[in-house]
């Protein structure tokens, strides 16, 4: 690459950052909340009106948002506004700034772990608000997101779901995804299992308040489930969770364990196409997910005893030999792409 071009692409980067912290700022202070909203173009003094703002700070940060092509200014440059066609986008993306800037914040607890005599790693759980980022993150459209994951391959489950079956998510996190499930069909039993106490009390204290009595949140270790689940569920399912374990492989074999036969387990991952930083130089998705992943999902594996520290960049080869080994035939998975940079695992025992 010549000089020049490097030297383009370095400004890129740099305007790119920019950007990034501007839509940090406004998202964080509630600037950007008026664009987000059906709107007319609105002037900075209507803008600091709606927001409580101050005028000239809205206008640089508006500056920085207007010359990185995200708000839009009439020809006169007076009122900004955002099209109706890209809100939705800009909304999605303001989920990914907030999962960034939790990386941002791991910034100290990283580097320690970089140096030789440092901690191996660290808990996503210890820092305030870890929860609540996922929840987010991972449900910003429920309908679709069960929809996807749940009935587009496999058809069958939505029937079972209607009859009444067994059903358990293990890293639920807060909760989101089972304990609609539960509202939806009364007729099953859930198990929403976490590694972590707060979570699995926040869980039960949701469905306290929803007055559900078909779900239950537990505490339960991946490597050594109770031995009264084996062979009792007849949906397992994992989302962004298993590149997390310490020892996926190991995870992934007690989920089949717990498995009916005839059972269905879906496995949600994030996956870089690629199986070496070569063959994703040209993702445009990958330099995003690698400082994610050092930064959220390679320290949560390596601070667990015999963490192997896989991380959300493994590749599809890495995944495929975990699941692969995890005691179901390789006839019975199947692997399907869902949106950009995440894969559903299907399989049948």
């Amino acid at each position: 690459m010549a000089a020049g071009d490097f030297e383009a692409r370095m400004t890129g980067y740099l305007n790119g950052a920019a950007a990034c912290l501007a839509l940090s700022i406004g998202r964080e202070t509630g600037l950007l909340k008026v664009f987000m909203e059906p709107h007319e173009p609105m002037t900075i003094p209507e803008i600091a009106s709606k927001t409580n703002l101050k005028e000239r700070y809205i206008k640089e940060l508006l500056g920085c948002l207007v010359t990185s092509n995200i708000i839009e200014v009439d020809e006169a440059s007076v009122k900004y506004f955002v099209p109706d066609e890209i809100r939705s986008t800009l909304d999605s993306t303001l989920n990914s700034i907030e999962l960034f800037d939790y990386g941002l914040a791991r910034k100290e607890d990283l580097k320690s772990c970089f140096a030789i005599d440092g901690p191996n790693g660290f808990a996503g759980q210890t820092k305030p608000g870890y929860g609540e980022l996922l929840k987010k993150f991972r449900c910003t459209n429920i309908d679709n997101l069960i929809e996807e994951e749940f009935f587009k391959h496999t058809p069958d489950i939505k029937t079972k779901l209607e009859s009444g079956i067994d059903f358990v998510e293990f890293g639920c996190g807060l909760g989101p995804v089972i304990i609609e499930l539960a509202s939806r069909y009364p007729n099953s039993r859930f198990i929403a299992s976490d590694y972590s106490p707060e979570a699995v009390a926040y869980v039960t204290k949701a469905i306290e308040e929803k007055g559900l009595k078909n779900i239950k949140a537990q505490k339960a270790d991946l490597y050594q489930l109770p031995d009264e689940w084996v062979g009792k569920f007849d949906v397992v399912y994992i989302r962004d969770t298993l590149h997390d374990l310490g020892q996926p492989l190991k995870g992934a074999t007690e989920m089949v364990k717990v498995l009916k036969e005839g059972g269905v387990m879906i496995i949600i991952e994030i996956v870089l196409k690629g199986d070496n930083h070569r063959e994703n130089k040209e993702d445009p998705g990958a330099p995003l997910l690698f400082i994610l992943s050092a930064s959220i999902c390679v320290p949560e594996s390596l601070c667990q005893e015999g963490g192997i520290g896989l991380g959300c960049t493994s590749g599809l080869k890495s995944l495929k030999n975990i699941i692969y080994q995890s005691g179901i035939p390789a006839a019975n998975i199947e692997t399907h792409e869902l949106a950009t940079l995440s894969c559903k695992f299907v399989c049948r025992k």
